[in-house]
């Protein structure tokens, strides 16, 4: 009989974070499932660290040269049996009751159901965290059109049969393809949530997450609008994916130039939208005043309780143990 669940976790050179996501998945309560693990081309021990491993349920398949985390997680999807896939990324961790929670909502839903995703713990490089909860949305295909509302692969479990009908992630896209992939299954499958943080993301700069990597995000970002764009346009929602892409491009690429183009055409989108032309003129300010007015805006929203929370400001975010997750609840974390 195959397992009820396939994990699929994409990995290039991370031995020990593979290691610790692995763990993560064996911690769970609820135990029928494969663990396949997609080793992306890597040029460490990798996979070597992954073979230590003595679970039969571990399966590793590896790729020749480095294809990136979309074709690692269709190669996962084809190599993988159960009724439901859930992804893993090398460097997140799980909570012990994340797929557990998330079938008891499959369970008792129609067979329509093709997403159920959850809220994480957000990690970042100095041990902060920032908990975001998952919220259900009146029109959830509108609302991923011009942002990721639902948050990275590690957070959902997917049905096979619906992932397969859409054809599985898109491997042209650089970046933005865990939103690609929600906005395509909510488009055609209902989603549910847990409201709750079961999974664990780490924000940590090594140049492994497709985020941060600022010319593939940007990149990303303009593939992404191009094949949506018509959706964008019929719902009315383009002008504020310009607008967001212009940001994007002034604070991360710190190009207020191109900001500027992609702020003017967000303005022709929608002439009515006064925070856009905000923006723009904020582009004609020199870039230290807004780093300036950042640092401020961050100690604001720190006073006013809206900054990351440090529960687990003592642990070292990628090298967390399974361990680590127990906790389900801000009072359990900071016990810990």
């Amino acid at each position: 009989m195959p397992p009820k669940v396939s994990v699929v976790i994409p990995v290039f050179n991370r031995p020990t974070a593979v290691c610790n996501a692995i763990d993560s998945v064996l911690a769970q309560t609820f135990q029928d499932f494969e663990i396949i693990v997609v080793d992306d081309g890597s040029t460490d021990d990798t996979p070597a660290a992954v073979q230590r491993f003595t679970d039969n349920r571990i399966r590793l398949v590896r790729h020749e040269r480095n294809r990136g985390g979309s074709a690692a997680r269709n190669t996962g999807i084809r190599a993988s049996s159960a009724t439901y896939i859930a992804f893993l990324d090398s460097d997140d961790e799980w909570r012990p009751t994340k797929l557990e929670r998330q079938l008891e909502v499959f369970d008792r839903s129609s067979e329509q159901l093709g997403l159920v995703y959850t809220g994480t713990d957000r990690v970042f490089p100095d041990g902060s965290v920032s908990r975001q909860i998952a919220r259900r949305h009146a029109n959830l295909s509108r609302a991923l059109l011009t942002g990721n509302v639902i948050g990275e692969t590690s957070l959902g479990m997917v049905c096979r049969s619906a992932v397969e009908a859409i054809g599985g992630f898109d491997e042209t896209l650089p970046s933005c393809q865990d939103m690609d992939l929600w906005l395509r299954l909510s488009e055609r499958f209902p989603a549910d949530i847990v409201p709750d943080a079961l999974a664990r993301v780490a924000n940590i700069d090594d140049g492994g997450r497709i985020t941060s990597s600022v010319s593939r995000t940007v990149l990303g970002r303009e593939l992404y609008c191009r094949k949506h764009r018509e959706k964008m346009k019929r719902e009315g929602v383009l002008y504020r994916f310009l607008r967001d892409s212009g940001w994007c491009q002034q604070r991360r690429v710190r190009d207020s130039r191109l900001a500027r183009r992609l702020y003017l055409e967000s303005i022709r989108t929608k002439p009515t939208a006064p925070f856009t032309c905000l923006l723009l003129l904020s582009t004609y300010l020199p870039m230290s005043w807004l780093d300036q007015m950042a640092e401020y805006k961050r100690v604001v929203a720190r006073l006013l309780g809206f900054g990351p929370e440090a529960y687990f400001a003592k642990r070292p975010a990628a090298l967390a143990s399974a361990a680590t997750l127990q906790p389900t609840t801000p009072e359990d974390s900071a016990a810990s």
